[in-house]
């Protein structure tokens, strides 16, 4: 039908598998298993704000350079013709295709010596709960990473749970995909707050701020996540967003400039 022509297009290909042995190295792939844990959140000293007293928990912060990619938020615009769902199915897809990479990066670096939690700074750590159990599982954070690459693929690829033939998109779609964004923004604290000086000494900064920043307009334009589920690292979300919504002014007074007076911009 035209609806699974426009969906394959949106989606693209979602056997992954040849990615991650493209990204990951044989020793990742070994911890790569295809469980679906369910992950809960431990804070240590509940209602704290993440301290910024050591430097390198305050560096995200600083982080400047960029890809030319000020625009990014309004590429989140949901297009003609495509579902509300359809449209944050493709996103998903694309910015865990980055998340990849990031995993990726990150191998080396981040050992079971450095990051025996996952955490996003000093007062967050993220564990996982199996299913069918109710204890947490602590993770280092690169199995935590692995686990995360895992499921995900699996959930993307599932055919009930993202719909290639046009299909109506299961109810619990929605809530599937925000526990996905959700995780994904652990990575991206973590590599923040825990590997940002690594980051950019091999010169990956652009490419870090640019697929965090692709993930950031994506969940904030169609709400995914909350506020507190992205906390450890609001300093650096509103530094980002701060420029685009001034980037975004610039171009609208750039319109009202060129046009004569008496023209509607909007008709």
């Amino acid at each position: 039908t035209c609806q699974s022509c426009t969906r394959t297009q949106l989606f693209g290909s979602l056997d992954l598998h040849e990615e991650l042995a493209a990204s990951i190295s044989s020793r990742s792939k070994d911890t790569l298993r295809a469980t679906a844990p369910i992950e809960v959140v431990s804070t240590l000293n509940e209602g704290a704000s993440v301290p910024g007293e050591a430097l390198r928990f305050r560096a995200h912060v600083y982080a400047q350079a960029t890809l030319g990619n000020d625009t990014l938020r309004h590429g989140m615009r949901l297009p003609h013709g495509v579902t509300r769902d359809e449209w944050i199915a493709s996103k998903t897809v694309a910015v865990f295709k980055e998340l990849i990479f990031l995993v990726s990066v990150l191998e080396d670096v981040c050992t079971a010596k450095t990051c025996p939690r996952m955490s996003a700074g000093r007062n967050v750590v993220y564990d996982w709960v199996d299913p069918g159990k109710r204890t947490p599982r602590p993770l280092t954070a690169y199995e935590y990473m692995t686990e995360l690459v895992n499921t995900t693929h699996d959930l993307l690829a599932d055919g009930d749970a993202l719909p290639r033939n046009g299909a109506p998109f299961p109810d619990h779609f929605l809530k599937a995909v925000k526990t996905l964004h959700r995780r994904f923004f652990r990575v991206y604290a973590h590599a923040y707050l825990h590997h940002f000086s690594q980051v950019q000494e091999n010169g990956c900064e652009p490419h870090l701020n640019y697929m965090f920043k692709h993930w950031l307009f994506l969940v904030r334009t169609y709400d995914l996540v909350t506020d507190s589920e992205i906390a450890p690292l609001m300093g650096l979300i509103r530094k980002f967003e701060a420029k685009v919504d001034e980037v975004e002014a610039e171009m609208g007074r750039a319109v009202n400039v060129t046009e004569p007076p008496g023209v509607d911009v909007a008709a």
